[in-house]
């Protein structure tokens, strides 16, 4: 029998459910906590996602650019004289942003962990969970 392979998140939720959801609200979110540079909010989601979701320089630092372009953060240099790390903070219209993109995710994320525990249920259980009103 062959060993089972761990499918990664990122190999499931591909495309524009991550990087135009996902990365942005947890970006905001953190920077919400506080002000940080795109290598601590790359591991961060690492941890925070269990490794599940790939994140790399290529999806974060674009990303920081186009929130930064849209004002939903605030990016300055840690040392303006010479190249150094770049950080982040959330502005006012970034809060407004988060809350706005929060309240329209809870009723999805519900939907989508209702939707994993039924799969759970389905495949190692006896009986059917009641299922939960949106």
């Amino acid at each position: 029998m062959l060993p089972q392979r761990r499918l990664r998140a990122d190999e499931l939720i591909r495309g524009p459910i991550k990087s135009k959801t996902l990365f942005p609200v947890l970006i905001l979110h953190l920077l919400d906590r506080q002000a940080e540079h795109g290598s601590s909010l790359m591991a961060q989601i690492e941890a925070l996602c269990d490794g599940l979701l790939a994140v790399n320089t290529n999806t974060i630092y674009p990303l920081l650019r186009r929130l930064e372009e849209r004002g939903f953060v605030l990016g300055e240099w840690e040392h303006p004289t010479k190249r150094s790390r770049r950080i982040y903070r959330i502005t006012a219209q970034g809060h407004a942003r988060l809350a706005r993109i929060k309240g329209d995710m809870l009723p999805y994320l519900r939907m989508l962990a209702a939707s994993v525990e039924r799969l759970r249920h389905e495949l190692y259980e006896t009986e059917a969970p009641e299922r939960v009103a949106s």
